[in-house]
């Protein structure tokens, strides 16, 4: 459980998929680990899955907080958060709103076949990374 990153290098896409419960510990840990990895990797796209979490008790102050943290992804690459259900997506909205002027590029859907159309991607191939 917890936070799977995987990458697919033919497309440019890091994957990070959220696994279980959330809580804001973990979702601001999560965010962390994403940066990490961009930061010693070149610009890429992204996807944030929360289609496995199974518990989500982010409080209300968590989303803004995320929301003024650094981007994971760089300026100019689409972003996607696919939230399948519905208090997932309306967080997902939240944190689009409340980050609009620094992440325009963030879309939010309710599957991954949204996402890979959005991203223009017909096959991917994610690998994990460490």
């Amino acid at each position: 459980m917890g936070l799977v990153l995987e990458f697919d290098v033919k497309n440019n896409i890091l994957r990070g998929t959220l696994q279980g419960p959330v809580t804001d510990t973990l979702l601001l840990a999560y965010h962390e680990m994403g940066v990490n990895f961009t930061a010693s990797h070149p610009p890429c796209r992204g996807i944030w899955d929360l289609s496995h979490v199974t518990d989500f008790t982010v409080s209300g102050a968590g989303i803004p907080e995320l929301a003024a943290r650094p981007s994971i992804i760089a300026a100019g690459y689409v972003r996607v958060i696919v939230a399948p259900l519905d208090l997932l997506f309306g967080m997902a909205r939240m944190f689009q709103l409340l980050s609009d002027d620094t992440r325009p590029e963030l879309q939010v859907v309710r599957t991954m076949d949204e996402a890979y159309r959005l991203l223009s991607v017909e096959t991917p191939e994610f690998s994990p990374v460490s």
